[in-house]
């Protein structure tokens, strides 16, 4: 009993090339579609936002429980700004003034040590005769070249 078998070859399965054939053949079908549904969703969630803003006023006006919930958890949460904004205002306080009494300090053991060497005065000599403004022998005698009209390409040629 020759039965005729037909013979297919066995292929696997690999998702890729499935993914990439589905892309090929639908890809601008699926643009298409998400730029509608983007679309849609952009026009659409203001009105969706009123809906839901007007549904919880409804629901804030019918029951007054929720209303006085509400307004003491707003004040709550302004009084723990108000207290953290306190705290870190006092606590930049406190470091301004213990920056200040560290410069105030550190001023005052430049002076005594100053004093303490005789202090010292512009133009008492150390030894050095250094004077910036007077045109003494440590200028330099260099001076730039003439500009001439063949630099700018107008003398040969």
């Amino acid at each position: 009993m020759d039965s005729v078998v037909s013979e297919e070859p066995m292929t696997m399965f690999n998702p890729i090339t499935f993914v990439l054939r589905f892309l090929a053949s639908y890809g601008w079908y699926l643009v298409g579609a998400s730029a509608a549904v983007l679309y849609a969703a952009h026009k659409l969630s203001p009105r969706i936002e009123r809906w839901r803003q007007a549904r919880e006023d409804a629901a804030y006006h019918k029951d007054p429980d929720v209303a006085l919930a509400r307004m003491a958890a707003i004040q709550e949460a302004r009084e723990r700004q108000q207290r953290l904004l306190e705290e870190a205002s006092a606590r930049a306080l406190r470091e301004q003034k213990e920056r200040e009494e560290r410069k105030r300090v550190e001023m005052a053991e430049r002076l005594k040590k100053l004093e303490e060497n005789g202090g010292h005065r512009l133009g008492a000599g150390d030894g050095d005769d250094y004077l910036p403004l007077s045109g003494g022998a440590s200028t330099s005698s260099y001076r730039p070249p003439k500009r001439s009209a063949c630099s700018r390409g107008g003398c040969g040629g």
